[in-house]
């Protein structure tokens, strides 16, 4: 493998075999714009894999060092680097470290420095020099270090301060990862629920999934799909005692083999075990470092990950003697009572077969132990225990309510109130028999029954009238009624008004988990995050709603976010992926799952486009089977217009009777690229008598059209240098100015179409109103999702959409404003990107005049992007133009000449 200019690697990378991630490269690809990168994980979670695919796609000269313990001596490691440098650039060998970093930027040009296994130098002074050398490394110097603990480098430092971080959870295979990996490099392919019951059970552990294969590649495809949905740790307790745990000290193996009997592993818990106080804190931290242990930043402790915790448990128990077991298993479930860790304590007790003692604590507990997401452990309950105990067949009723199965759940709370003459239990069973009810199938006399009972906001709003439900909780609904209220203004067809209640409803995690939960799922399909970032944002969110819904015990929410994560993985399994999630369902009973995620695939498959008739009817089919007639409604106009995830079709509110939310000014409309244009009822806004600083007002709100704006971030971005209330005054005064000028002509009522939001302002759309961002951005993800179908005609005219709407820079009238730079450069570099996607799938097309055509407005857009020159001398070669492509060729040269960057010869 070569560098940029034919520069062989004096040392590279390993062959890079296995299973690209596409997701995990790209997040390495932030190193290129920071001094370092970090990959830390445990053995066996594919780090070194990962920097070798990395490496493999960078045209950057590079050096590899793979640390040995030799390396521990600092003059040893600064050999082996000076002889790997010396040789990469052709020079004479540097003899210090300041030497090394001088010689690194002589060279002019970004090289990547990789650096693995650093965990071997950990805590000696090569360390130090280490990070000695990344301090006087100049900017084109890119370090990326791996190994299994964090090095003790401060990264608190501004030169760190940006480092790209990849940890074991983002190296933990995803479905459609895993379901690639058997199917493409193994040769062995799962069935689509094999692969969830696999991943589920491994926690997508890269060395776990590895492991599987190995233990299984002899068997029939019948054996292995039964041992993926069997799988435990036994296969790979072998690799774990030999490459993970083997080096701990007796004190680390003791203290991390206490630490697995807790979901959530604090010093004061172990310190209670080990009997010593203040001595498990430095050995958490050092099994931190090593990346046994994880942060845990919904709890704010620390975790073990599943397998791993799966494995010690079980060491634990087999190697500890009865009664010293017995001892330490009452002392943590004691602990955890006394801090209402209920599923946990209760965990512990049903693993080891203790029903006495769980019913004991069931009944000390009462309501509390059957809390939402607290009985994951009554799946252990033997039949024989569990049949004339009341309070075992509650907690299974709670947990088949957890799982979705409401059928299920209203059975066995109706079995335990037949048990049972306790009228505190009576009725914490009746409750959860009712709400098991309302949300089951209902038909004739057990519909009017539900019907009959006071029902529940949301069940409401999802009935037959989400314009009622807002209405009757009013503006501003309590935290317990958020995501009634929330999911409601969006069934009602008033996206804008519903998102700051579910932001609200999601900053509750710590006191209502679940619904805290189901609004970050919802605000991850409907909310517009930034476009750029470098993973989305989106299928972060979902990540995190379904590793906290798995460990919170709502199985239904992670069920549900497993199938949605598929279905918008953009990978050509997501499809079957999330369709065997849709028949996991089914066979569980859990019939909302099931329709949900139908209606996630639905969209999915359809984005850009009108939905298929048939699909519509089979999901509209589902949610009437669920007594939900706004859902279904809402399905069957899927047939008329485009799909798109975050969006509702506007049937929604028309089906209801709900009012819209419209101000009932005239249409806006409004571009900002190439210079701010506001037209009302087709009509150009005339700003001449408006002051500078009120257009500037004007132009912030036109950037977030549709959406509020804190009137203190428009104080204190257009008014700095004024204190807080003069600041405050001049945005009034500005406003009132605005809306003056917006009612003489004919903007609304008063002027409003700059409306007031508590103490936010909005740019506010009336009927028929056009933004160009908002535009740009659904060309732009339309072509994505054309892409991803291979619909190529589809994605030339999204593209070629995009690049059309971009008519110049944002906002160019405003200059070097800071709040605009960002934004300007963003879209800038989008609309570039775009333009040279536009000219690729030409090319494909065998348009190749057309692609050319591309290709130069994507060098115009973005004249300092190498990428787009490369491509548009690419192409004009292939077309024949050699003379032009000469020409273009020394352009590209002088471009890089102005910027200061030697081209080289040629």
């Amino acid at each position: 493998m070569t560098g940029r200019g034919d520069v062989p690697h004096a040392s590279g990378p390993p062959c890079a075999d296995g299973l690209v991630r596409e997701r995990l490269v790209r997040r390495l690809d932030g190193v290129l714009s920071a001094r370092l990168g970090l990959v830390v994980a445990p053995h066996g979670t594919g780090k070194t894999t990962l920097l070798a695919h990395w490496a493999a796609r960078r045209p950057e000269p590079l050096v590899w060092h793979r640390m040995e313990p030799a390396d521990a001596q600092p003059e040893r490691l600064l050999a082996g680097l000076a002889a790997e440098f010396a040789s990469l650039l052709r020079s004479p060998e540097p003899r210090s470290t300041a030497e090394l970093a001088s010689l690194a930027a002589r060279a002019g040009r970004p090289l990547c420095l990789l650096l693995d296994d650093v965990h071997v130098v950990a805590g000696t002074p090569s360390e130090t020099e280490l990070e000695r050398l990344l301090l006087l490394s100049p900017p084109n110097v890119h370090v990326v270090v791996a190994g299994r603990r964090a090095p003790s480098f401060n990264l608190a430092r501004p030169e760190f301060s940006t480092a790209a971080l990849v940890d074991g959870d983002d190296l933990r295979f995803r479905v459609h990862e895993a379901h690639a990996l058997f199917r493409d490099v193994y040769g062995r392919r799962l069935e689509p629920s094999q692969v969830l019951d696999l991943v589920r059970t491994t926690d997508g552990w890269a060395a776990g999934l590895h492991l599987f294969h190995l233990h299984t590649m002899q068997r029939s495809p019948v054996e292995r799909g039964r041992a993926a949905c069997g799988a435990g740790p036994d296969y790979a307790r072998g690799y774990l005692r030999q490459h993970v745990t083997a080096d701990l000290s007796a004190r680390e193996t003791e203290t991390l083999q206490v630490a697995s009997l807790f979901d959530v592993v604090t010093p004061r818990y172990c310190d209670a075990l080990l009997g010593v106080p203040g001595a498990a804190s430095p050995v958490l931290h050092e099994l931190w470092r090593r990346s046994l242990l994880i942060d845990d930043i919904v709890e704010g402790g620390l975790r073990m990950p599943a397998v791993l915790r799966r494995y010690v448990a079980d060491e634990l128990r087999a190697t500890t003697d009865h009664d010293h077991y017995a001892s330490l298993l009452g002392r943590a479930v004691a602990l955890l009572e006394r801090d209402g860790a209920l599923a946990n304590a209760l965990g512990l007790l049903a693993a080891d077969g203790r029903w006495a003692d769980a019913c004991g604590l069931l009944e000390r507990s009462g309501a509390a132990a059957y809390a939402p997401g607290t009985c994951t452990w009554a799946a252990r309950l033997p039949s024989a225990s569990s049949a004339d105990e009341p309070r075992f067949q509650l907690a299974g009723a709670r947990r088949a309510f957890d799982d979705g199965r409401f059928a299920a759940a209203g059975a066995a709370a109706c079995r335990a109130l037949s048990c049972t003459e306790d009228s505190a239990f009576a009725a914490i069973a009746m409750d959860l028999r009712d709400r098991a009810a309302a949300w089951c199938r209902a038909g004739g006399a057990a519909r009017q029954d539900v019907n009959s009972r006071s029902e529940s906001p949301l069940r409401a709003a999802v009935r037959d009238d989400p314009a009622a439900v807002v209405r009757s909780l009013g503006p501003d609904p309590r935290d317990e009624e958020l995501l009634a209220a929330g999911i409601a203004q969006l069934l009602a067809g008033d996206r804008r008004a519903a998102l700051p209640l579910l932001h609200r409803c999601a900053q509750r995690l710590d006191r209502d988990r679940l619904s805290a939960l189901a609004a970050q799922l919802l605000l991850s399909l409907f909310e517009a995050e930034e476009e750029n970032a470098v993973t989305d944002p989106s299928i972060a969110e979902l990540e995190a709603v379904q590793r906290r819904a798995r460990s919170g015990g709502f199985s239904w929410l992670a069920r549900l976010t497993d199938g949605m994560l598929a279905a918008l993985s953009g990978n050509g399994s997501g499809a079957e992926l999330a369709e065997a999630v849709v028949r996991d369902c089914e066979r569980r009973g859990d019939d909302w799952g099931a329709a949900l995620l139908q209606a996630v695939t639905v969209l999915a498959g359809a984005q850009g486009g009108g939905c298929p008739e048939d699909a519509a009817a089979v999901l509209a089919g589902r949610f009437r089977c669920l007594d939900a007639e706004v859902l279904a409604a809402w399905a069957t106009s899927l047939t008329t217009g485009p799909a798109r995830a975050g969006d509702l079709p506007p049937a929604a509110p028309a089906l209801t009777g709900g009012e819209s939310a419209s101000p009932g000014g005239p249409a806006v409309v409004v571009a900002c690229f190439g210079g701010l244009t506001v037209r009302l009822g087709g009509v150009p806004l005339d700003l001449a008598g408006v002051r500078p600083r009120a257009r500037s007002v004007l132009r912030l709100l036109a950037l977030h059209a549709g959406r509020p704006v804190h009137r203190d971030r428009l104080a204190d971005t257009l008014w700095a240098e004024l204190d807080g209330s003069r600041a405050l005054h001049n945005l009034q005064v500005g406003i009132s100015a605005l809306r003056a000028v917006l009612y003489a002509q004919g903007g609304g009522e008063d002027g409003k179409t700059i409306v007031r939001e508590g103490d936010s302002y909005v740019l506010f759309p009336g009927p028929g109103s056009w933004f160009d961002l908002a535009e740009f951005d659904r060309f732009l993800h339309e072509a994505e999702a054309a892409r991803r179908r291979g619909d190529r005609a589809r994605e030339e005219t999204a593209l070629q959409g995009a690049v059309e709407l971009y008519a110049g820079d944002v906002l160019p009238e405003e200059g070097s404003a800071e709040w605009l730079v960002d934004v300007r450069d963003r879209y800038r570099l989008r609309a570039a990107q775009a333009a040279g996607a536009l000219a690729r799938v030409r090319r494909s097309l065998n348009r190749r005049e057309a692609a050319v055509a591309a290709a130069t407005r994507s060098v115009e857009i973005n004249p300092w992007s190498d990428d787009s020159w490369r491509l548009l001398i690419e192409l004009l070669r292939d077309s024949g133009q050699l003379a032009e492509a000469e020409r273009t060729r020394h352009r590209y040269r002088d471009m890089l000449h102005s910027l200061g960057i030697d081209s080289g010869p040629g």
